[in-house]
């Protein structure tokens, strides 16, 4: 297994995968879909995903926690997490309709500082 530089790291998701959360394979599908998400954005070094057991948040799951903000999303599916690739982490907008907790305008989002890019010459 790779060893992953922390010193990129700027956000981490935190993926129930808890039994309610994983009913109909529901919380495993979301995992894959969204490292596929941000594998295919270039994220893999910024945002590192953890699959975590119950997250103790079961009546709005699935569940995703994103530190540091302290942000938890709810009733995620796999559009939310594209949303929370496309939208979130790489345009700095809340997903509104699946915030759970806190009240959106609580919610301090930090942007991602993102690598650029430099054109073959």
């Amino acid at each position: 297994m790779a060893i992953k530089d922390l010193t990129k790291v700027q956000k981490i998701l935190f993926i129930c995968n808890g039994g309610t959360c994983n009913k109909n394979n529901a919380a495993d599908e979301n995992t894959v879909q969204l490292r596929t998400h941000l594998t295919e954005h270039d994220l893999n070094d910024e945002i590192h995903t953890v699959r975590t057991k119950c997250l103790g948040q079961c009546t709005w799951g699935p569940m995703i926690f994103m530190h540091p903000e302290g942000l938890w999303y709810k009733n995620v599916n796999l559009d939310t997490t594209r949303e929370i690739v496309t939208q979130h982490l790489m345009k700095n907008e809340l997903v509104l309709e699946n915030v759970h907790f806190p009240e959106a305008e609580l919610v301090d989002s930090k942007p991602l500082t993102l690598k650029s890019h430099q054109p073959n010459e």
